[in-house]
């Protein structure tokens, strides 16, 4: 592993200083074995995951690339030396803030915040990233000039010994680790294509000096310690405005490495089949990443791939990553001689291979993972990244994700269900004549369930389908709009636009508009959109939808030919119902009489039973008791029915408490009298009991109703 680490060093320096800034190459090498010590070093010691390995980070490389060519391009007429300080004044730069930003991420576990970024566009840009590495190993190439590229020049003689002999590698490096499962794979590739080099070489008697004039191998490295601790320098004497020229490329890396780091944690946790403390992660690839742009170097992270390897090789503590960082820091003391006896198609062939691991996951597997609304985006940040720049492919790319996700979005239904009056009811317990009522009339109650995120592209698919339903001339005629929004996340200002666009529509029509269930951000922001006017006599707002189906029933039936709710006394419903009418008045002679003012309690929860109650008049309602203040409506009670029938079998406590909606009297029949009923009066103790199983199945009929309709209309 500490070989393959120096070699990829030595690759990725390759990369960035070539080109003009080529004589720096000792330099730009110094640097990068710099930074693989510094960045090996501390997740060692620090990282919750002991045989941790972490590197130069890979997406960081091209970018640097272009960076290095685009000082260059804007110093034309500057000294290699000055290109070179305000080259590492970038770097320094960079890898500051990156440390900055992983920090920051960590100690304010902000950790998963970076996985909200589409992953369509992780992949373009990852795919790019593999594009520009390609391109940076071209560059790399000693006699090619991409700047006047032409086809003739790839097969000319000294070029055509680097990139096939570099595509060669590259290939056997990315296919046989696929295809042999074995720790020693990687290794032998390495050794067998050196000593096949160097072979050649003896075959062909090429000496050392003739291949590292010709580029096949790297030119003389000094003896001594090849890193110059140049910070200061760089920051004093870099030219400025040139450097911050770079931000825009810079920007998106801080992206994309705080990305890259997560997703490489994941890959690192599925590899030791172990979890990480991501925010930890960060916070050590934030003090390694610091660390080493103070020294001038580059960032980086552990990298899954490098840890698949050392899990693959049995590494399972701290000595792994020490080791890698020993002999980084061996190189950079004094060992640097000995890479200049690296073949230089290694090292183009190394940013080769990790081009084409970036096509095969980004281009390849992703055709068979992502639709292909998702794989045009990898694609079209891939072509954007390659011709463009870094920051143009993420701008294009996060664009027509959102795009793409609103018009998917909009595709969704925020209408979790549709029904109407006539098998939608609330919890009041209306008589058989009511319920007759309310089914003939109520598909004039148009009832929509929402859900979800409403904005632009639903609320005007929401304001269409309640204009044709309004319209439609063959349907009952629609009397009231009930919207519930218990299941919305939220809405934005085009759909309070709409709301009030449907406001005009049923105020017109006089059709009363209903909202159930607002958050108090959803009722302020339709407050301001001019939706809810608590003068008009069209618009209303309730707590739930259970209040408000009680609302729009009571005027259902207020209208109808049943105007007097309360017709039937307690003593007609206990005459009808009974086997014997004379029984129904010696019970009324044995029950106590109690009144209830609006609001009191007839009992509370967890209230030991003691009588059976009968509404008399008025009505009450069932509530339980939540916690918090906060109560649920279970059942409202009217005239003719009874309460605590079911601690009147089973002796229970309350299991919910009853509170007068209006002015009641309610009857009651006390435990011990009903017992006495039961021993004496065997005939009355029998209708009470036919009385009560009546009540009963009823209720049971209408909850079963209830229950098919919405599984059909479900």
């Amino acid at each position: 592993m500490g070989l393959l680490t120096v070699i990829t060093s030595v690759s990725f320096g390759t990369v960035i200083f070539s080109g003009d800034l080529a004589a720096a190459l000792p330099f730009g090498i110094g640097l990068l074995l710099f930074s693989s010590t510094i960045i090996s070093a501390i997740p060692t010691f620090l990282s919750s995951y002991p045989a941790i390995l972490a590197t130069v980070s890979e997406p960081s490389i091209p970018v640097l690339s272009l960076v290095a060519r685009q000082i260059v391009e804007a110093m034309p007429n500057a000294s290699t030396q000055e290109m070179l300080l305000t080259l590492t004044a970038t770097i320094v730069l960079n890898s500051v803030i990156s440390g900055l930003i992983f920090l920051a991420l960590g100690s304010f576990k902000l950790g998963g915040f970076v996985r909200f970024i589409p992953y369509p566009v992780v992949g373009g840009f990852l795919a790019g990233t593999g594009a520009l590495l390609i391109l940076g190993a071209l560059h790399s190439i000693s006699g090619l000039d991409l700047h006047h590229f032409t086809l003739s020049a790839m097969f000319a003689p000294i070029v055509l010994l680097q990139w096939v002999p570099a595509l060669l590698f590259a290939i056997a490096m990315f296919v046989l680790p696929h295809r042999i499962d074995h720790f020693l794979v990687i290794p032998s590739i390495i050794v067998s294509a050196i000593a096949l080099f160097y072979i050649a070489m003896l075959l062909t008697g090429t000496p050392i000096a003739q291949a590292q004039a010709q580029g096949l191998l790297l030119q003389q490295l000094p003896a001594g310690g090849i890193y110059q601790f140049s910070t200061i320098g760089a920051i004093t004497q870099a030219n400025w405005e040139v450097v911050w020229q770079q931000v825009p490329s810079l920007a998106a890396l801080w992206l994309i490495d705080s990305i890259a780091l997560l997703l490489n944690a994941n890959g690192i946790e599925l590899v030791a089949s172990r979890d990480l403390n991501l925010n930890r992660e960060l916070k050590v690839a934030g003090a390694a990443t610091l660390a080493s742009g103070l020294g001038g170097g580059l960032g980086g992270f552990a990298s899954s791939g490098e840890n698949r390897l050392v899990h693959h090789l049995g590494g399972n503590n701290r000595l792994v990553g020490g080791l890698v960082a020993g002999i980084c820091l061996a190189m950079v003391l004094g060992g640097a001689a000995l890479l200049s006896f690296i073949p230089k198609f290694i090292l183009v062939g190394i940013p080769l291979l990790l081009g084409i691991e970036f096509f095969y996951e980004w281009l390849y597997q992703a055709w068979f993972k992502f639709s292909r609304s998702d794989y045009a985006i990898v694609v079209l940040i891939l072509l954007v990244t390659a011709t463009v720049g870094y920051l143009q492919g993420i701008s294009v790319g996060l664009i027509a994700a959102i795009v793409l996700f609103v018009v998917n979005y909009s595709r969704l239904t925020i209408t979790k269900r549709v029904g109407s009056g006539a098998y939608n009811h609330s919890n009041v317990l209306r008589t058989s004549e009511e319920v007759e009522v309310l089914q003939a009339e109520g598909d004039g109650t148009y009832i929509v369930e929402l859900q979800g995120l409403i904005f632009f592209g639903t609320a005007n698919k929401l304001l269409n389908q309640i204009r044709d339903r309004i319209d439609h001339a063959e349907l009952t005629p629609v009397r009231f709009v009930l919207l519930e929004f218990r299941l919305v996340s939220g809405l934005d200002a085009s759909a309070v636009l709409s709301f009030a666009k449907l406001k005009q529509v049923t105020t017109a029509k006089q059709i009363h508009l209903v909202f159930t269930h607002l958050s108090p951000e959803a009722k302020q922001r339709l407050q301001q959109g001019g939706c809810l006017d608590a003068d008009d006599p069209f618009c209303h707002v309730f707590e739930d939808l259970d209040r408000a189906l009680e609302w729009c029933e009571t005027k259902i039936l207020s209208s109808s030919k049943l105007t007097q709710l309360e017709a039937r006394s307690l003593l007609d419903r206990l005459k009808t119902d009974f086997l014997d009418p004379n029984q129904a008045e010696r019970l009324m002679s044995l029950l106590q009489v109690r009144q209830l003012a609006e609001g009191e309690h007839l009992f509370r929860q967890g209230d030991p039973f003691d009588n059976l109650y009968f509404v008399g008049s008025g009505q009450v309602s069932v509530v339980l008791e939540l916690g918090d203040g906060q109560t649920k409506r279970i059942r409202t009670y009217t005239v003719g029915n009874t309460i605590g029938e079911m601690g009147l079998y089973r002796r229970t406590i309350r299991m919910a408490s009853v509170v007068a909606d209006k002015p009641s009297t309610v009857y009651f029949l006390p435990a011990e009298v009903f017992e006495q009923i039961e021993s004496s009066e065997p005939l009355l103790a029998s209708n009470i009991h036919r009385f009560i199983v009546s009540l009963l199945a009823e209720r049971l009929y209408h909850r079963e109703q209830e229950l098919k309709n919405l599984l059909e209309s479900s």
